[in-house]
């Protein structure tokens, strides 16, 4: 059985490098402003030799994000940015597209980079696949809406190679396609600047008649409490119990929703999603999600989380509260060691050295374990009683640490 590619998200470069620390195939990122994630961090000109140097540099894969559905200005920009990639020669494995005027530049100036399209443009069938395919894509990025059995006849056509969602964010809408942000805002969700009004809470109303009293109609009873319900609010993507049954379907990588997550969540689910492929693949009449895997996955930022469409599971809001929740905070990251063999901690949140920690190592063999730090100074030597974020440190701890594990607090 081939194993998918697994598809991580990126905002920033430590996101890229707890990606690829952590166990990802490939890293999907964001160009300036023109992508549905226009409010991530996403990466300028000038940080790309660097991104695209990294990446390649462990044999993986770097796909840059350019599917907003632009207007007319946006083209000439888009433009642009495409001449220059091609210029500089900062081209990455392929580009993820949505807008056909978008795929048809693309194909104009650097005919040699492969597509992918975007799930926001919506594949639902095999002619849709013959559609594209004449159009020059090489990949799809199917719906959320489909179940198994829709994306395992999808893949097995062989037409185009198949990309599925399998942990994250979902949307209220089809595929993405929403105006209600446009309409309530004038923020443009299909230009990556979501104002998440599916998040919001809103009350239920009966219209009133010109006399001023309620109309006798029988109204939608639904619950609320003294915030209102949160009626469009739906629930996170998990796929880890049902994923043999995504990984059997044939589809050619395995996507993560998040390009505005922390490097924290990256590295938490791709190291779970990691394990759970390859624990498959190597003997699939014994896959199990052991509860390591699903305490790692609730300790992340998330809200109650659903197989969605793909097992026709119904239901899939959460709708008395639209946060997220994190059972756990990062505290830093191991960069690398000194000479004495101490790990150098980049600090990201404050923290005390009579806190037990927790360590979420890269090592894909080991599971989170607790740690303690018996001393800390900083890189002159002077000891440190309270470290703050935002500085780099050297440890003493009760745990060999590698480059890569991050430490992290439980919060209660």
């Amino acid at each position: 059985m081939i194993s998918p590619q697994l598809l991580a998200p990126a905002g920033d470069f430590s996101s890229v490098d707890a990606a690829l620390d952590h166990g990802a195939d490939a890293v999907y990122v964001g160009i300036g402003p023109y992508n549905l994630r226009a409010h991530a961090p996403n990466f300028a000109l000038q940080d790309l030799s660097e991104l695209l140097d990294r990446v390649h540099a462990g044999n993986r894969r770097i796909y840059f994000a350019l599917n907003i559905m632009p207007g007319p200005e946006q083209i000439p920009e888009i433009e642009s940015l495409v001449r220059k990639l091609r210029l500089d020669t900062l081209l990455p494995d392929a580009f993820i597209v949505s807008d056909p005027g978008v795929v048809h530049l693309c194909r104009e100036l650097i005919p040699d980079v492969p597509l992918h399209l975007s799930t926001q443009t919506g594949t639902f069938n095999q002619r849709s696949l013959r559609f594209w395919q004449q159009q020059g894509i090489r990949r799809v990025v199917l719906p959320r809406e489909l179940n198994l059995k829709q994306i395992s006849d999808l893949a097995s056509t062989g037409i185009l190679e198949t990309e599925i969602f399998i942990h994250g964010a979902m949307c209220v809408s089809v595929s993405g396609r929403c105006l209600m942000g446009a309409y309530f805002s004038g923020r443009h969700p299909n230009r990556g600047d979501c104002p998440q009004p599916c998040r919001w809470s809103y009350r239920i109303t009966p219209l009133m008649s010109d006399s001023g009293n309620p109309l006798q109609e029988p109204w939608l009873e639904a619950e609320e409490n003294n915030n209102g319900t949160y009626l469009l609010n739906a629930r996170d993507l998990c796929t880890i119990e049902i994923l043999p049954g995504l990984i059997r379907s044939g589809v050619t990588a395995l996507k993560i929703e998040g390009r505005n997550k922390s490097a924290h969540y990256i590295a938490a689910v791709v190291k779970t999603y990691r394990a759970a492929i390859d624990l498959f693949i190597r003997n699939p009449q014994e896959y199990t999600v052991p509860d390591e895997w699903k305490t790692l996955l609730a300790s992340i930022d998330h809200r109650p989380y659903t197989t969605g469409f793909y097992t026709g599971e119904l239901q899939m809001q959460e709708v008395f509260s639209s946060k997220a929740t994190s059972a756990s905070r990062i505290v830093g990251v191991v960069k690398g060691h000194l000479k004495e063999n101490l790990p150098v901690i980049d600090v990201k949140n404050s923290f005390s050295i009579d806190e037990t920690l927790e360590v979420l190592p890269v090592n894909q063999s080991r599971t989170p374990f607790p740690v303690s730090i018996s001393r800390c100074t900083d890189l002159c030597g002077n000891v440190l009683d309270r470290i703050s974020s935002n500085r780099v440190i050297a440890v003493h701890s009760s745990e060999s640490l590698q480059r890569g594990d991050m430490l992290r607090r439980t919060i209660s």
